[in-house]
């Protein structure tokens, strides 16, 4: 008689990745269920709090994240499906990163040359400042111009940074040539030249990108990319060595602003370097320009800049090396290109101009919080092409509380293999696309109590077939555009799940135009279209439907999903707030760890549960 064998689960090993306010879990083991249970509590609490529940992953894995939580605390956790339990404990990163630096190098363009660092005698250059640093040391920069291109000979230490300040509000690193404007040729209808004997990749006119044609033909005739009307821009010979400008109007009476240098600080496989406070300006001789490039950087800190007239903002990046980066904190900056979103998609598409805010690309535990972001092609991109299929490439990245609007694109564009991205609490507004899904490859990707608004494409579109797990809870889609879809998917998708959120639109409240998505489940969210009742509102797999309860018969979708006017504030004017007597109050479900402080009997639908308004102490006072 043949032994029987029997497939006991075993949870091995608990990992943790903690940022400010989540964690991130992985646990690994043998024949692991397709969810665990998750409870938590901070150290020393008797009662245990319930979490989201763990999910497996396609390489056997259970993972998941705990939100809401407290910075700088110790917290328990454990791990059971009911036979089987692990347990650790691990501590929340502070809010405020700390730094007190132990020598301070002092920098001032116009400081004599041979400075010592002193107060008396600062540097001239940072550059110098940097290369005398040593874990610990801050290196302070006066208001001033600095045309430099930065990089770091050495690294800092644990909590001892070396930190490149800026003193005042006006210490600008500038990568750019200022040309001079009366040196232009005329070549007639409406061409001129200079001979500038050097390959660029930007061009500005009055500190506003020039449009790019991609050949000198392009350039005479007026056509961009795509064969698409654009009235002036530039174009470099690199036969000719001159650099070409269709303008409708004399150039000499304008300023004009030609990249020499490409990075403005390129941090390459070094640890503890913190820079702020500068206005970091016209970088890229090449079409790599970028203001801040860490490369294989460990706990680098990234805040309180304005990064603009650029191709890209802030470029994180691991190459698949050993060591990979982590704690990396991008925070409080503005980045900006004016103004790449006037001109039409088609004409930028492809091209060099198609820039991004901020790219991560492989990285452990990345906060990005508060950054405005804006006249950009892209917002912020997670993820790689090369990293479609790599489930160890990046981790636990927290990108939250940032404005983004005034994008041709994507605002935010969740990609690859990226194991527990948390986005959420953003503010994307007059976009193409709120939120690109393409694709997912592992998951989850985390989409939380986003705001989506003015959007001219969709809210969030999915293509290139995405199957990672992706978790959409909470978020508010708005938008009144003719003919705009609230939700379209290009391509079938997989494993997803949606619950609370509200999606308006014009055209299709959702379409799907291909056969082929499974294991979705879609419930108690307010689908809504303004295109009224001739048409049908909802497209499944380029099947119609009238209504929602015919989608739902038909496809197990949205069975508690409703259809009603969203009721809110003044989307119009940017309040999405919940009116009283919205049908989204008390409509939506409970999910352990995502909506635990709901008020009512059950939570509301929406990135923003209903609070009545307060009577005045007094209505007689006046105000």
């Amino acid at each position: 008689m043949a032994a029987t064998t029997i497939n006991t689960t075993l949870f091995e090993k608990l990992e943790f990745q903690a940022n400010i306010e989540t964690i991130g879990l992985i646990v690994s083991g043998s024949n692991l269920p397709v969810s665990a249970e998750v409870h938590y509590r901070h150290s020393g609490e008797t009662t245990w709090q319930s979490g989201h529940p763990l999910m497996r992953i396609s390489d056997g894995r259970l993972v998941g994240s705990l939100f809401g939580l407290s910075a700088a605390t110790l917290y328990e956790i454990k791990i059971s499906n009911g036979l089987t339990e692990i347990s650790g404990a691990v501590e929340t990163q502070t809010d405020e990163l700390d730094f007190q630096p132990q020598t301070i190098l002092y920098v001032n363009s116009t400081a004599q040359a041979g400075g010592n660092g002193s107060p008396a005698a600062p540097f001239r250059t940072i550059q110098e400042g940097i290369n005398h640093a040593k874990p610990g040391t801050q290196v302070l920069v006066a208001d001033g111009i600095y045309p430099e291109a930065l990089s770091f000979p050495i690294s800092g230490s644990p909590k001892q940074w070396i930190q490149v300040k800026a003193a005042g509000n006006f210490a600008i690193l500038d990568g750019a040539e200022w040309l001079n404007p009366k040196a232009w040729k005329a070549e007639g209808n409406k061409i001129w030249f200079i001979k500038l004997g050097r390959q660029i990749a930007y061009l500005a006119r009055d500190r506003n990108r020039f449009y790019h044609y991609q050949t000198l033909s392009g350039l005479k005739q007026g056509k961009g990319a795509g064969k698409v009307n654009i009235k002036e821009g530039w174009y470099y010979d690199p036969k000719t060595t001159k650099l070409y400008i269709r303008s409708l109007t004399d150039p000499a009476k304008h300023t004009w602003q030609a990249p020499r240098l490409n990075y403005a600080l390129s941090i390459t496989a070094r640890d503890w370097i913190w820079v702020e406070g500068f206005e970091i300006r016209y970088y890229g001789a090449t079409t790599s320009g970028c203001g801040v490039a860490a490369t294989n950087a460990s706990h680098v800190v990234i805040r309180k800049n304005k990064i603009h007239n650029l191709q890209l903002g802030i470029f994180v990046n691991w190459n698949g090396t050993e060591k990979q980066g982590n704690d990396t904190r991008i925070e409080d900056n503005e980045i900006y290109d004016p103004p790449v979103n006037e001109w039409a998609w088609s004409a930028v598409k492809g091209t060099s101009m198609e820039g991004s805010g901020i790219v991560l690309r492989g990285h452990i535990g990345a906060i990005v919080r508060r950054n405005k972001i804006h006249h950009f092609f892209n917002g912020i991109y997670t993820g790689s092409s090369a990293a479609l299929e790599n489930p160890n490439i990046a981790f636990d990245a927290d990108i939250y509380e940032n404005r983004i609007h005034y994008i041709s694109d994507d605002a935010l564009e969740p990609e690859g293999a990226c194991i527990n991205h948390r986005f959420r609490n953003n503010i994307l507004d007059r976009v193409l696309v709120g939120i690109s899904i393409a694709p997912v490859t592992i998951g989850p990707t985390w989409l939380l109590r986003n705001v989506v608004s003015n959007f001219s494409g969709t809210s969030i579109k999915w293509s290139r077939d995405s199957s990672g797990i992706v978790l959409i809870y909470h978020n508010t889609c708005w938008s009144n555009g003719l003919n705009v879809n609230a939700m379209s998917l290009i391509t079938p998708i997989r494993n997803t799940m949606m619950r609370n959120n509200i999606f308006q639109g014009n055209g299709y409240a959702l379409e799907s135009v291909r056969k082929g998505s499974l294991n979705n489940s879609w419930n108690y969210n307010n689908w809504y279209t303004t295109r009224g009742n001739k048409n049908p509102h909802f497209k499944w797999e380029n099947v119609n439907y009238q209504t929602i309860s015919q989608l739902a018969a038909a496809t197990r979708l949205e069975f508690n999903g409703h259809e009603s006017p969203p009721g809110l504030a003044n989307p119009a004017g940017g309040d999405f707030k919940l009116l009283p007597g919205s049908a989204n109050i008390e409509r939506g479900i409970h999910i352990p760890g995502i909506n635990d402080d709901f008020k009512g009997r059950s939570p509301d639908i929406g990135a923003f549960e209903y609070s009545a308004p307060t009577n005045p102490t007094n209505p007689a006072e006046p105000r």
